[in-house]
């Protein structure tokens, strides 16, 4: 519209409004358009990250089934790893007390072999006949007796290889030597335990057939590590808890009830002691190279694998 110096003034100012308002309803319909826009972009956004987070759940969910996987992997192999343990230590025991067997049985005939001398037989039975009438010389003349005393000390010199070679503890086979273990467990792993197991690794045979079975290195293995579980139970209190004898994996396991029990000290500690006293006054070990230690484990790691 024109103007005209004749229109009314107030119609100037009604077009210049309208101007206005006609500039401002384009700014807010361009700015509309851009939030309309940075809003679908938002919304675009949020689709998207709520797809990040629905693929991160997925994700995480199978971390942890494949972790939960790899912990159970790894019990499965700890647990076959100590089972392998056992059966190596047990075939190194079983092959030892064999070479040991052979060695002493080798000394036996070799003693034997010097006693069908005729001079060493006659000097020991002069040394048994001066044995048995020890006890009488002092009702001899001191002369005599002197004399007498002084032959059985010549005999015994004579006897002495003979004797050495009789009382000798078992012969040294001078073999690597090597390190076999008796694996503990209490359960329950934590707080008051209700029962201890103590696994060898010596042929459940030795338990069943002992009163057949021949006397060797593996026997006396156990019979210095039940010693041992006895003396550790008398030194925590539990000497009169029930044991039984049980096999594991082929090995012998001796199994104590504790729950009757109100234990006085530390069961770990103390077997370990026990263990070490084992080993240094085990001779036939020594001999046979073969060292012994003690490993607490727990108690799952013992049990059959299910399925």
């Amino acid at each position: 519209m024109s103007a005209n110096a004749n229109n009314p003034a107030v119609i100037a100012v009604l077009e210049e409004i309208a101007i206005w308002k006609s500039r401002a309803d384009g700014e807010f319909a361009g700015s509309m358009a851009e939030v309309d826009k940075d809003e679908d972009a938002a919304r675009r956004a949020i689709e998207e990250a709520q797809r990040q987070l629905l693929a991160l759940a997925t994700l995480r969910a199978e971390l942890r089934e494949r972790q939960s996987q790899v912990a159970m992997e790894a019990e499965r192999r700890e647990r076959a790893a100590l089972r392998e343990g056992l059966s190596t230590d047990r075939t190194v025991i079983e092959a030892r007390a064999a070479a040991l067997d052979a060695a002493i049985r080798e000394r036996e005939a070799a003693l034997a072999k010097q006693l069908e001398d005729p001079e060493v037989a006659a000097a020991v039975e002069e040394y048994e006949k001066f044995v048995e009438v020890e006890a009488q010389l002092g009702s001899l003349p001191a002369s005599y007796r002197r004399a007498i005393l002084d032959h059985h000390e010549r005999v015994r010199r004579r006897l002495e290889p003979v004797i050495a070679a009789s009382n000798a503890g078992p012969p040294a086979l001078g073999l690597d030597l090597v390190g076999v273990g008796v694996l503990f467990a209490v359960d329950p792993a934590e707080g008051t335990p209700e029962a201890l197991v103590a696994v060898l690794p010596v042929p459940f045979a030795v338990c069943r057939d002992w009163a057949e079975r021949k006397e060797d290195l593996a026997s006396l293995f156990a019979y210095r590590v039940v010693a041992a579980v006895s003396r550790l139970l008398t030194a925590v209190g539990a000497g009169s808890a029930p044991i039984q004898y049980t096999e594991l994996a082929g090995c012998l396991a001796v199994q104590v009830w504790l729950g009757d029990c109100a234990l006085a000290g530390d069961l770990n500690e103390r077997a370990l002691e026990e263990i070490d006293a084992l080993r240094e006054e085990a001779d036939e070990l020594s001999a046979a190279g073969i060292e012994l230690y003690g490993l607490w484990v727990r108690a799952t790691m013992l049990a059959d694998e299910e399925g």
